[in-house]
């Protein structure tokens, strides 16, 4: 079977660069986006989450666990774009509400969940439930009785 390739001229083309100009010269900002890069690390007593949270304000930030669910979400309030301060040229940082949810793998102790910031990373710990977490069984020699 033979494919016909149709090739265009780049200026009968949708022009990429057009797009790409439109797009810089925007001074509109994007809605923030749903989710945000984070990490989930899992040790033999607990589950720890990292989450990049730079820019967020820390007491605006709600942590929910429920039905092994993880939940962070938060607001970032946008600033006045025609301020005393000027008229924006280029506007790339973000605002507006987040939200992401992580089905936890394992059983939580959710009592004992607890949250912490430093430096733009949300650190949260989620101690497993102590039936679920390994336990090192030793092994005993046996003792051989002579038989004379």
């Amino acid at each position: 079977m033979a494919y016909r390739i149709t090739r265009y001229p780049y200026w009968r083309r949708g022009s990429n660069l057009e797009q790409v100009m439109n797009r810089m010269l925007d001074m509109e900002s994007e809605p923030l986006p749903s989710g945000f890069p984070l990490d989930v690390l899992e040790s033999d007593t607990e589950y720890t989450i990292k989450a990049s949270i730079a820019g967020f304000d820390p007491e605006k930030i709600e942590i929910t666990y429920d039905d092994n669910t993880l939940s962070i979400s938060g607001e970032i309030a946008e600033e006045n774009m025609n301020g005393e301060e000027g008229k924006y040229h280029i506007r790339e940082r973000r605002f507006g509400s987040f939200y992401r949810s992580i089905s936890m793998p394992g059983v939580i102790e959710p009592e004992q969940i607890s949250a912490e910031t430093d430096n733009g990373i949300l650190t949260v710990h989620l101690p497993k439930k102590p039936e679920t977490q390994p336990r090192k069984i030793e092994v005993k020699a046996r003792k051989v009785i002579d038989q004379k």
